[in-house]
């Protein structure tokens, strides 16, 4: 009998430890909420460079001479040429992160080295053509108004707004008829202007640092007319219009204020 109460009084007291051992274990508590990233905005200045390719057309046309009836190749002319080249420069704007859009204004200058040239296939001039236009293009510049559409830190967008270009044109006539007169020169125009237009174009944006993006950018140019004027020597006032457009491809760098 004795054997039962003390094996009873040790099963008792094992109970109690081991219930008093489980009330003391802590109680498992999930890990605190991590607070979910900020969405990625683009809102905020940046300042950028970039560089990138030109071509473009010039459309030469000049008229029949209103005062003597004629042109110095006896009729009017009109002919293309093509005119290429490098084209680079700086960019400064300003995003607006609104929802699923982004908004931005955007003014960007440069170079774009448009060169080009050729012998009118019309001046037939009592001899052979050998009337030759040339055209070069040096400082131009661009404000625009960007729409883009996010996904994520990727930036879709397109652009357009207002042009110039500084450009020079001559047109020269070396030859009244080959080989009396050569060298002469019985035409000579020429033409300086910067040159006033739009651009419409678009491209894609990355964001691949906190404050450094990446961009391909295309756009297409519509700087209106030059023209070119001068005087033969037989005292007849020329005029020449050549209107200009360009194609341009661009890859930039831009750095933003304002990142999450």
């Amino acid at each position: 009998m004795n054997r039962l109460y003390i094996c009873g009084a040790v099963l008792a007291i094992a109970s109690s430890a081991s219930a008093a051992d489980l009330g003391a274990r802590p109680v498992y508590k999930a890990p605190p909420a991590v607070a979910p990233m900020p969405a990625f905005s683009w809102t905020g200045p940046y300042v950028g460079l970039f560089a990138g390719y030109g071509w473009g057309k010039a459309d030469a046309t000049e008229p029949i001479n209103a005062a003597t009836g004629f042109f110095y190749n006896f009729g009017s002319s009109s002919y293309s040429f093509d005119a290429d080249g490098f084209f680079g420069g700086g960019t400064l704007g300003y995003n607006w992160h609104l929802g699923a859009f982004v908004l931005g204004l955007e003014g960007e200058i440069g170079y774009l080295g448009l060169k080009g040239s050729r012998i009118d296939p019309n001046g037939i001039a009592i001899g052979t053509p050998d009337t030759t236009t040339t055209f070069k293009s040096d400082l131009y510049g661009a404000m625009t108004g960007r729409l883009g559409v996010p996904v994520g830190n990727v930036l879709y967008y397109a652009k357009g707004g207002g042009a110039f270009l500084d450009a020079k044109a001559t047109t020269i006539d070396p030859c009244i008829a080959p080989p009396v007169g050569c060298g002469v020169g019985i035409l000579s125009m020429s033409g300086d202007k910067t040159m006033f237009g739009w651009t419409v174009g678009g491209g894609v944006e990355w964001a691949y640092a906190a404050n450094w993006t990446a961009k391909v950018e295309y756009a297409y140019f519509d700087f209106g007319k030059l023209d070119n004027a001068g005087v033969s020597t037989f005292a007849e006032h020329e005029t020449q219009s050549i209107a200009v457009t360009a194609h341009t491809v661009k890859a930039g760098l831009n750095y933003r204020w304002g990142a999450p």
